[in-house]
C-alpha cells in the first residue's frame, strides 16, 4: 500500500512558484515604500524573507513525501531520502488527529515516536487507513494514542 500527498508535483510546483513570486513582490514593495527608515526597512525585509522562505522550504519538503507499507515493514519517503523500518523495529502505529491535520505516528521499539507528515494523509479517514495497513503489515493491533 502506498500513501502519497494528494497534491501532484505540478500543483506543488505552482504553489512554490507563487510563493517565490510573492516573495519577490513583497520585497520589492518594501524596498520602494517611501517614508520608512533604512533600519526598519531592512528589518521588515529580513522578516518577510525568512517567513516566505520557510513557507517555500515547507512546500518543497512535501515534494516527494509518501508512506509505503510492505510485508517487510514500512518505508517513509521524504526530501531527505528513505527511512526504512523493519517489522521488528516498530512496536505499533496510531493516528494523531489534530486541529488542522491528521498524522500517523509509528512507535518504535526504542520508545521513540516517528511522526509522519500530516499532509500525506490530510483527512482522519486516510490516517486511520494508513494505521490499519501498517498494523496489518506488522501483524499487530493499532496502538492507542497517549493523551
Amino acid at each position: 500500500m502506498v500513501f502519497r500527498a494528494r497534491l501532484t508535483r505540478v500543483a506543488r510546483g505552482i504553489l512554490c512558484a507563487a510563493i517565490a513570486v510573492g516573495l519577490g513582490w513583497a520585497l520589492y514593495a518594501e524596498s520602494v515604500f517611501y517614508g520608512i527608515d533604512t533600519t526598519l526597512r531592512a528589518a521588515a525585509m529580513t522578516i518577510t524573507g525568512i517567513v516566505e522562505l520557510s513557507l517555500l522550504v515547507g512546500l518543497w519538503r512535501l515534494w516527494a513525501v509518501c508512506l509505503i507499507v510492505t510485508e517487510d515493514g514500512v518505508i517513509a519517503r521524504n526530501f531527505r531520502g528513505d527511512t526504512r523500518l523493519r517489522r521488528g523495529d516498530i512496536r505499533g502505529a496510531f493516528p494523531l488527529l489534530e486541529f488542522a491535520s491528521a498524522r500517523v505516528v509509528l512507535r518504535l521499539k526504542t520508545g521513540d515516536d516517528l511522526y509522519l507528515d500530516g499532509l500525506v494523509f490530510a483527512t482522519p479517514g486516510r490516517a486511520n487507513r494508513a494505521v490499519a495497513d501498517v498494523s496489518q503489515a506488522l501483524g499487530r493491533a493499532p496502538l492507542e494514542a497517549e493523551s
